[in-house]
């Protein structure tokens, strides 16, 4: 979870004993701004699917102003 208003987090995943295998599910929960809310009239916050690569051991990743994100990743 990223609570900035403005700026992204970076963040280097890395696995002590184990290897990332193929790639990633990445789910986003975001909105035009951290105090946006879904109402019966209009859907701002959105969830948005999309997929990354990792490689070996590393990912990096960097977390979008005011989201919450899930990585979902298999490991070998």
């Amino acid at each position: 979870m990223n609570r900035h208003p403005t700026e992204s987090i970076p963040a280097d995943l890395e696995l002590e004993d184990k290897q990332f295998s193929g790639p990633l599910e990445i789910s986003e929960v975001n909105g035009p701004d951290i105090k946006s809310q879904n109402d019966f009239g209009a859907t701002t916050v959105k969830t948005v699917t999309r997929s990354g690569k990792a490689d070996g051991r590393k990912f990096t990743y960097s977390f979008p102003p005011h989201s919450y994100s899930m990585l979902k990743a298999k490991l070998i």
